[in-house]
């Protein structure tokens, strides 16, 4: 029958679209960033992390790799009709904000290494079983009969493998993934179930308990924490004895116990490469982005955690001697003061990124005077201060308003007990030149202090100085940090990025 035939065209109601599975299985497949072995691992994991299970056991041979999970399972109405939709799941609309499971597809993409996938759960009265198959990229279903008698709730994922598969799971490998994504849980500490309790998640593989990472051997350690809208985040900070493999440098972000990413919340010194750690922070379980390997960084929730790490971050690289800051002449720093903020000012988008990194650009204003009004960049109720004001470290910074100060609130009642009520200025822009020899990167931004950070060491910095063009090249720095985290965090769109960046710099050259 021809589709374009007046049987297959639209009648005057709303019709559902039609879904190519075969499709749509391809598409998720290549959904993710990491290897689809590692998927199929971390996607069950992550189930048992969701729910109420207290143990999973790993058994692999030849060419058969079993998922028990132990404590928990799906009734009838889960099994039969929601599990088997693909893109359906009740995890993340009953518990938005609170599971790590959102797509409802993450059973399913044991499929695309499978000859066959056999999925049997007990929960309470129900005991059912099914198979899943792949047929001509198409994913096919049927149901089978129990295999297993335990007499707690349970769910068992067999997959029998393909020929191009069955070689890449073994024991080592499963072991090697479960550390680079739940090095905590195989520590020992206990992560949310979906009622909110927390409880230890035991991991077996072919009847062994998981091994814990193996211990850095540090020549410093230090506490992360900070309370953000009242849940606590907290973690350590790991200066090691030597250089740290590249993939675990940085600190480990865990959200309900799956790491996500490391970072190091744009805090950079000359020891980055012994620096490790991890740190916990469940409020970001919201911002997971695709194949929870990356964080939203555009939202309120991940500029406070960076924030408030970053300074923790910045105290630690201090204390281990790994950040010095450089002085610059107080007439540089007035001229690059005022290139700046001459400029932010006409970029709405940049004006966005200084807001939520709690920066305050000074704007024009009029105060009213008998004889006309005076043009002032200082804001209403302001005193009279300096523009600029010396950085934490010792050096002297470029800063578009005062950084944040506790001052005392005005009172009219005479005696000892004063209104002694705070008031705390915004903090402005700051653009600090430091020597980083083994970081090759000529400037950023460090959002948890409203700072640009000039690489002095990098070979621009010091042909500018020969140059005799250092407050041009501290500029341009500037401007390039601030689009590049703009575009970073969604401000800007990443592929007009150049466009804008011409636009800022054409708007610069004719001050």
């Amino acid at each position: 029958m021809n589709p374009s035939s007046p049987e297959h065209a639209p009648s005057g109601d709303y019709e559902n679209f039609e879904v190519d599975l075969k499709h749509l299985m391809e598409n998720i497949k290549e959904h993710y960033s990491i290897p689809i072995e590692e998927a199929v691992i971390v996607e069950n994991v992550d189930n048992c992390i969701d729910e109420c299970y207290h143990a999973i056991h790993f058994r692999i041979n030849s060419d058969t790799l079993e998922i028990l999970m132990l404590g928990d399972g799906m009734d009838a109405d889960v099994f039969w009709k929601i599990l088997t939709r693909i893109a359906a799941t009740t995890k993340f609309e009953e518990r938005r904000g609170s599971s790590l499971g959102r797509y409802g597809w993450g059973m399913k993409i044991s499929m695309c290494v499978a000859d066959s996938v056999v999925i049997e759960t007990k929960h309470r009265d129900f005991h059912g079983t099914q198979s899943w198959k792949l047929i001509d990229g198409i994913p096919k279903r049927k149901k089978e009969e129990n295999r297993l008698t335990l007499e707690e709730d349970f769910t068992d994922v067999l997959i029998k493998l393909t020929n191009e598969y069955a070689s890449s799971f073994s024991e080592k490998f499963i072991e090697e993934t479960l550390e680079k994504f739940y090095p905590t849980i195989l520590a020992g500490v206990k992560v949310k179930d979906r009622n909110g309790n927390k409880r230890e998640l035991k991991v077996f593989i072919n009847s062994r308990q998981a091994n814990p990472c193996p211990e850095i051997d540090y020549e410093k350690k230090k506490p992360l924490s900070a309370n953000i809208e009242g849940e606590k985040i907290s973690g350590y900070v790991f200066l090691g004895k030597e250089k740290i493999n590249e993939e675990n440098q940085g600190i480990a972000i865990i959200v309900n116990g799956r790491k996500i990413t490391r970072d190091f919340f744009g805090v950079y010194g000359s020891k980055n490469e012994r620096i490790t750690g991890y740190l916990h922070a469940d409020i970001l379980i919201s911002e997971l982005a695709g194949d929870k390997t990356s964080i939203k960084r555009n939202t309120t929730h991940w500029r406070k955690v960076s924030e408030k790490i970053a300074k923790e971050m910045i105290e630690f690289m201090k204390e281990i001697g790994a950040i010095r800051e450089e002085k610059l002449p107080e007439k540089m720093i007035k001229e690059i003061h005022q290139e700046i903020n001459n400029l932010l000012k006409h970029f709405p988008e940049l004006q966005e990124l200084a807001k939520k990194a709690g920066i305050s650009l000074s704007m024009d204003v009029s105060i009213p005077k008998a004889e006309g009004n005076i043009p002032t960049t200082m804001e209403e109720g302001s005193d009279k201060q300096r523009g600029l004001e010396p950085g934490s470290g010792g050096g002297t910074g470029i800063n578009l308003r005062l950084g944040d100060e506790p001052v005392k609130a005005p009172s009219y009642e005479a005696g000892e007990e004063r209104a002694v009520a705070e008031r705390r200025k915004k903090r402005g822009l700051t653009i600090w030149p430091r020597p980083e020899p083994s970081f090759k990167k000529e400037a950023w931004f460090s959002p948890g202090e409203g700072m640009v950070i000039v690489n002095s060491s990098f070979p621009t910095f010091q042909k500018a100085e020969r140059m005799d063009s250092l407050n041009y090249h501290m500029v341009r720095c500037a401007i390039e940090a601030l689009l590049n985290h703009a575009a970073e965090v969604g401000i800007i769109e990443k592929e007009k990025l150049v466009e804008y960046r011409d636009e800022v710099l054409a708007k610069w050259g004719e001050f």
